[in-house]
């Protein structure tokens, strides 16, 4: 049995507009829709991009190397532990849902990275992100992206973050 709860409630309510200025101390981590602040030139004053391609939750703990389109090979765990961010935002989940059945292990290893970057990043406030919608014809071939699915993960991944202590 799955218990979950409707993650509209756990994530923060709208709390106005912020100038860049605000991701001066932040980093965001994430997979190629991270990756895209770098390749489009999306400035955020300061904020540090770790965006890569197919990144994953098991990638972060396994402290595996990632490739970053401007500073090169790097592992993001080591990476934040240097950098010690004021903000933590973490955006990932598309690559590992492709499949079917792989909720369990996304969410395990999402876990362990939260344990672990809590424990590296003690002053950092983090922010866990929702896993967003696919186009409809997308899950044709990547059925564990269906709406109802990743919906799912979402009530169960705001559930996490709220026992980890971090921010959906």
């Amino acid at each position: 049995t799955i218990r979950t709860v409707d993650y509209d409630l756990l994530a923060l309510p709208e709390c106005g507009r912020v100038d860049t200025s605000y991701f001066s101390d932040a980093v965001l981590l994430g997979d190629s829709l991270t990756e895209g602040f770098t390749e489009y030139g999306i400035e955020l004053q300061g904020a540090t991009i770790c965006g890569y391609i197919g990144l994953t939750p098991k990638a972060v703990v396994d402290r595996s190397t990632q490739n970053h389109p401007e500073r090169g090979a790097e592992v993001p765990m080591d990476l934040l532990t240097q950098m010690q961010p004021g903000k933590l935002y973490i955006l990932l989940g598309t690559n590992t849902l492709v499949n079917d059945g792989a909720e369990d292990s996304f969410l395990a290893y999402y876990g362990r990275m939260l344990d672990e970057l809590k424990a590296a990043l003690p002053n950092t406030l983090i922010y866990v992100q929702a896993v967003p919608p696919v186009r409809p014809e997308a899950t044709e071939t990547r059925p564990g992206l269906q709406k109802e699915k990743v919906r799912a993960v979402d009530e169960r991944l705001a559930a996490l973050a709220a026992e980890k202590g971090c921010r959906f």
